[in-house]
């Protein structure tokens, strides 16, 4: 009997395994089927989207080709025409190169001056053989520059108008761009874009810049304008006065410029600085032919250097590196130089104490 019934029960426990594999088959089978049933609906669903796609190039396509030939006015005035969308550029400054990246060209850029370094980006195509160097801002080399076979070469007017006659000479298409006011570096930005059809991406970083503008001047509404000289260099002492991006951005963020009864870049010697003793004294990189502590001390061993309010109460500040390059450049960073100086005129507005020598890190300073 015992043999009979563990010979039942193996039997049994057979048939229901038996039973188990059929179940797992038929359920495994009506997985599959679900899920290729899904996999159709989604290469059905992306078919449909490259052929949306497809038709929205092709009708982008359409547009570029009425869009171009585009006839625009440069900074200098000059009436130039961009006869198709450019596809290799050519940088003539750091500021424009920084402007073209934000722009979202980086692969159209196939030369720029040997002072661009930034974004990283930009470093690591120059590294690989990508973007070719044309020369220094005021050395820019033409022939350098025709190498590169650009369809857009852009200038900066003030430094660089007198390459124009060599560049043209070689059948290249050139721009010139300037930034005297906040409203010159919006235009810059905004007629980049429409030269390079990237409308989209040139008002977004116009808004950029509005938007920190604004909330910079929110922020120091109330507060009582400071005094402040900003150097460039040192000895003679070169300084940002009336008619400067610098000057409209100081005052912006809540400065009163001693120098901006003047114009352009106004030399200033150190018996004025006394006399108008200023609150703050603001250094840019420009004027670092000495390590921050000799330059600091140079100051203050100045006649009547230690009766002025930024010496005597420790608010001289250099700005290095990237720190100074948000605001000398006037490209897409101003959105931070302008929260730079905002939070070195204004620290009580903004919560902050920024330290007296500000270099690549000052973004975690800031409080944005």
């Amino acid at each position: 009997m015992l043999n009979i019934k563990t010979s039942d029960v193996l039997v049994a426990l057979a048939l229901i395994l038996s039973l188990v594999n059929v179940a797992l088959i038929v359920s495994n089978n009506n997985g599959l089927a679900a899920i290729n049933s899904q996999m159709i609906q989604m290469n059905s669903s992306l078919n449909s989207l490259k052929s949306e796609l497809a038709s929205l190039q092709s009708e982008l396509n359409v547009v570029k080709a009425s869009y171009y030939p585009l006839v625009v006015e440069d900074a200098l005035g000059r009436v130039v025409t961009i006869k198709s969308e450019p596809m290799r550029i050519v940088s003539g400054s750091p500021t424009i190169t920084e402007t073209l990246f934000a722009l979202g060209l980086s692969g159209r850029v196939v030369g720029a001056d040997s002072y661009s370094n930034y974004p990283p980006e930009f470093v690591s195509l120059k590294q690989e053989g990508k973007i070719a160097v044309v020369g220094g801002v005021t050395t820019l080399d033409p022939e350098k520059v025709a190498a590169q076979r650009p369809d857009l070469v852009v200038i900066d007017a003030s430094l660089q108008a007198k390459f124009i006659p060599a560049l043209e000479s070689l059948g290249l298409t050139v721009v010139a761009v300037e930034a005297e006011s906040v409203d010159n570096v919006m235009e810059n930005f905004q007629m980049l874009a429409k030269i390079t059809f990237k409308l989209g991406e040139g008002l977004r970083i116009v808004d950029q810049l509005e938007s920190a503008v604004q909330a910079v001047s929110d922020k120091v509404s109330s507060s009582n304008a400071t005094k402040v000289l900003f150097l460039v260099w040192h000895d003679p002492m070169y300084s940002a006065a009336g008619g400067t991006y610098l000057n409209e951005l100081i005052t912006i963020a809540g400065g009163n410029n001693i120098v901006g009864d003047r114009t352009g870049w106004a030399v200033v010697n150190p018996e004025q600085v006394v006399a108008l003793n200023p609150s703050v004294i603001i250094l840019s990189s420009m004027s670092l032919s000495m390590d921050p502590e000799e330059m600091f001390s140079y100051f203050r061993s100045l006649p009547g250097f230690e009766n002025v309010d930024a010496v005597k109460n420790n608010r001289m500040y250099i700005l290095t590196e990237d720190a100074s390059n948000a605001l000398e450049r006037a490209g897409p960073r101003l959105s931070d130089g302008i929260y730079i100086l905002g939070c070195i005129l204004h620290p009580e507005a903004f919560g902050t104490q920024l330290p007296n020598v500000l270099a690549a890190n000052y973004s975690v300073y800031l409080g944005r």
